[in-house]
C-alpha cells in the first residue's frame, strides 16, 4: 500500500509516570478513520488520488519491570493512494505499515523521557494491537 503523509505527526498527549508499585501492561490500539483535507483556499479536497484518513492512536504501556507507565494519543492524517474504501477492508499489514511510523515517535517520546527522568534510556519495541 502507497500512502502520503499529509500532516506531520501530532502528539494529542503524552503523559510519564513513576510508578508506586511495579505493574506492567501494554495497551497500544489503532484507529483509523476517513478525513477531509482543507485546501488553503478553503475548499475541500475532493481525493481525486485517492481517500484521506486520519490514523490514531491510543496507548498506555507499563513495560517491564514496570517502574514508569507512559500514556497518550497520537495521529497523523495520510493520503492512501488510489484506495476509496472505509478502511474496513484493509489487511493487517496496512494497518502495520500506517500505525509504525506513530509507533516509533512513541518510542522515541518515551527514549528521551526516560533518558531525562530515569538517567538511563528505555527502549521500548512494541506493535499496535489491530
Amino acid at each position: 500500500m502507497d500512502f502520503k503523509k499529509m500532516t506531520p505527526v501530532i502528539v494529542h498527549a503524552f503523559h510519564y509516570d513513576l510508578n508506586d508499585k511495579p505493574k506492567t501492561k501494554d495497551e497500544v490500539n489503532f484507529g483509523l478513520r476517513k478525513a477531509q483535507k482543507q485546501n488553503e483556499d478553503g475548499t475541500t479536497d475532493e481525493g481525486k488520488d485517492g481517500n484521506y484518513y486520519e490514523i490514531n492512536v491510543v496507548f498506555d504501556v507499563a513495560p517491564a519491570p514496570g517502574d514508569f507507565s507512559v500514556s497518550g494519543t497520537i495521529s497523523q492524517i495520510v493520503q492512501l493512494k488510489n484506495y476509496y474504501g472505509d478502511g474496513s477492508d484493509l489487511e493487517k499489514s496496512d494497518y502495520k505499515l500506517l500505525s509504525r511510523p506513530l509507533v516509533e515517535y512513541i518510542e522515541t517520546l518515551t527514549y528521551e523521557v526516560t533518558q531525562v527522568t530515569l538517567d538511563k534510556p528505555v527502549n521500548l519495541n512494541f506493535k499496535a494491537n489491530f
